[in-house]
């Protein structure tokens, strides 16, 4: 092997090339003072080059590793005096022989408005003329956008290439498949109140207890808890599309069957079981189906109709259903009434109502060639191969999980279980619980006397929790409120909505049973009883106003679900796709604990509140009760609020995130 050149020879190239670099990067006057004399032989000698390690002769491939690494410890060298001189401001790579200048290509320039920044953008992007931008950095990854109006908003979650996935869809078939919904979603909360103005009647026909009447509500409650979480474990085997049809199906059963079921008891219980079976699966997964269609600046707005039409169909069903109850066909006709909606609500499930779930894999560096549509009517074409195309589509199957595996299996019975979950179940469990049992209690209260209130004005009494429960509802939906939620404005929201619904709790108690009371003072009449004194003593509309102002603090209350939980699922989840599934499956989760313990309640309260005194001794318990708990839930967000979100991620298996990803970026997929 021969030598290393010599360290005179070194530099003189070594000189020569310096030489050639100054011709462009003069040095500084201010480091190096101006002098008549040649620079070339002011310079101080170079270095030797460092010692080559002992290598063994392997042929020529050899010698010519060997060169390579000469060259770059004597460039490394040359580099390295040049920047002690002052002349490498600009990054100048020198090598041997000719002097070559090496500059960062200038940043190409763009004509576009710049778009607006998001988590997802790590790096200066490059607009192209498909729409799509690419990233500066190595990783040339493409970031997508909308179209319209929000040319400039970078979508999130990035769809794929493929025209079938849903967040690819045209916005009427968005909006189909989300009107097809909330109508089911509609026809649920119909349902879960529709006996509240008839339980008394009930009773008495059929000659059983207030409590077996009420187990109407109660027991369908507790079974779309169970059915509930079970739609939430299928989903991800088998698609929501299957458990939605099979729910439908329940639902059909259940309603029918109710219009025929008066003068037995039995059969209204397996009616209302086979409703409770159909409800689980729209009140678990409704949710996740909105984040399936739907871009983040999409989504807000149906997440808010979605909220609106579940809550004002459940307040408000009273309303309609004792004026309807009041007839000679009972409670029946409200059922017939709920039959002949549902018939075109079936129509629009199975016809508009495709599957959202999708396993969406997005290639980072392929440039978008899907153009999503922003049409809000669809192209009708009149012929036999469009339609059959249609309906082609439309399967009742269309999904199937790559694996199925106990990790999969358990995701959603973890989110239930999660200590996010569980804290909001503790905190907004009595005044939701409190109003459920109280709205079924109402026939008990003003039906016998003093009162002897049919079921139309019965039903009036939820007028009040229909006009300032729904608004309150809404408001605290909005984009605004979730924006500006901080810990200071949720501890607010806390204090304020149990203010407000323990208000309407202990004054709904204590005024209905000090008016009730006899007075002590002998102001009554002689041969008066507490019935012909509450009659005269007790308003209808302030007995309205308490319950409602117990619905809004409760819904109040309910307002920082959302926000709670999308701060966890950000916190623990790997990826956007893993927290927009988390999300849904803690809603969810927190869905199926409060209506199983609600179902409960609805079954306990009327034994509680049977006499005046235990409907004081029981608000007054509530009341105070919730105070306490609201307390310790404060303390426990301001304290110790990170590490309930680190118990989050262990008790939901998140710490190994290798079975949670596919791709290593948080804004793609899971």
């Amino acid at each position: 092997m021969e030598r290393p050149e010599s360290t005179t020879e070194s530099t003189a190239e070594s000189t020569i090339a310096i030489s050639e670099a100054e011709k462009s990067f003069p040095i500084p006057p201010r480091i190096i003072p101006r002098t008549t004399a040649n620079l070339r032989k002011t310079l101080p000698p170079l270095p030797p080059p460092t010692p080559l390690p002992n290598v063994p002769d392997f042929g020529t491939q050899q010698e010519e590793d060997v060169n390579a690494i000469r060259e770059s410890s004597t460039t490394s060298d040359l580099e390295s005096l040049l920047t002690a001189l002052g002349g490498n401001g600009k990054n100048v790579r020198l090598t041997l022989g000719p002097s070559e200048i090496e500059e960062k290509p200038p940043r190409p320039i763009t004509k576009d408005w710049p778009r607006p920044g998001t988590a997802a953008t790590t790096a200066t992007v490059a607009t192209t003329a498909t729409g799509a931008s690419y990233s500066t950095t190595s990783s040339q990854r493409t970031i997508k956008y909308g179209t319209g109006k929000h040319a400039k908003v970078e979508l999130s979650p990035q769809p794929s290439e493929d025209p079938e996935d849903p967040l690819n869809w045209p916005l009427w078939k968005k909006h189909l498949n989300l009107g097809a919904l909330l109508s089911m979603v509609a026809l649920v909360g119909v349902m879960k109140t529709a006996y509240i103005s008839v339980n008394s009647v009930i009773a008495i026909e059929e000659n059983v207890s207030y409590t077996a009447a009420v187990a109407l509500t109660a027991v369908p409650l507790m079974v779309s808890a169970i059915t509930g979480l079970a739609s939430l474990i299928i989903a991800k085997i088998w698609g929501k599309r299957p458990v939605y049809l099979v729910s439908m199906v329940m639902l059909f059963i259940g309603v029918v069957w109710n219009t025929r079921v008066r003068g037995c008891l039995a059969q209204n219980m397996v009616a209302r079981i086979f409703q409770g079976l159909g409800w689980g699966a729209f009140d678990t997964l409704v949710l996740g189906s909105i984040q399936d269609t739907y871009f983040e600046h999409e989504r807000q707005p149906m997440i808010i109709i979605h909220y609106t039409v579940s809550i004002a169909t459940m307040l408000g069903s009273p309303l309609l259903g004792g004026t309807a109850s009041a007839g000679p066909r009972g409670f029946e006709l409200q059922f017939e009434i709920m039959s002949a909606f549902l018939s075109l609500s079936i129509l629009l499930l199975v016809f508009g109502a495709p599957e959202t779930t999708y396993d969406r894999t997005v290639d980072d560096t392929q440039p978008p060639t899907i153009e999503r549509s922003q049409a809000l009517w669809p192209t009708v074409t009149y012929t036999k191969e469009a339609a059959v195309e249609y309906v082609t589509k439309m399967k009742p199957w269309a999904y199937q999980a790559s694996e199925i595996s106990i990790p999969l299996i358990l995701q959603a019975p973890r989110a239930m279980l999660a200590p996010t979950t569980v804290l909001l179940f503790t905190l907004t469990l009595l005044p939701y619980a409190g109003f459920w049992g109280l709205a079924s209690s109402l026939s008990l209260l003003f039906s016998p006397l003093p009162f002897m209130l049919p079921s139309a004005p019965l039903g009036t009494l939820m007028t009040g929790p229909f006009l300032l429960a729904t608004p309150v509802a809404v408001a605290l939906a909005s984009s605004i409120f979730q924006m500006r939620f901080r810990p200071i404005v949720h501890l607010v929201t806390l204090a304020v909505g149990t203010g407000v619904a323990s208000i309407g709790m202990l004054g709904f108690g204590l005024y209905l049973a000090g008016s009730m009371e006899m007075p002590t003072d002998g102001s009554a009449k002689p041969f008066s009883t507490p019935w012909d004194l509450g009659l005269n003593r007790v308003s209808l509309p302030v007995a309205s106003f308490l319950l409602g102002l117990l619905a809004a603090g409760s819904l109040a209350l309910d307002a920082t679900i959302r926000p709670i939980i999308q701060r966890s699922t950000a916190f623990t989840s790997a990826n956007l796709a893993v927290g927009l599934r988390n999300t849904a499956d803690m809603h969810g989760g927190l869905t199926c604990l409060r209506h199983f313990v609600v179902g409960a309640f609805i079954l306990g309260l009327p034994n509680a509140i049977f006499m005046w005194d235990g409907l004081k001794a029981a608000t007054l318990g509530i009341g105070i009760t919730q105070i306490a708990v609201t307390v310790a839930a404060g303390a426990v967000y301001w304290y110790w609020d990170e590490s309930v979100r680190r118990l989050d991620g262990r008790v939901m298996g998140l710490i190994d995130l290798s079975i949670l990803k596919k791709t290593a970026s948080f804004f793609e997929t899971d």
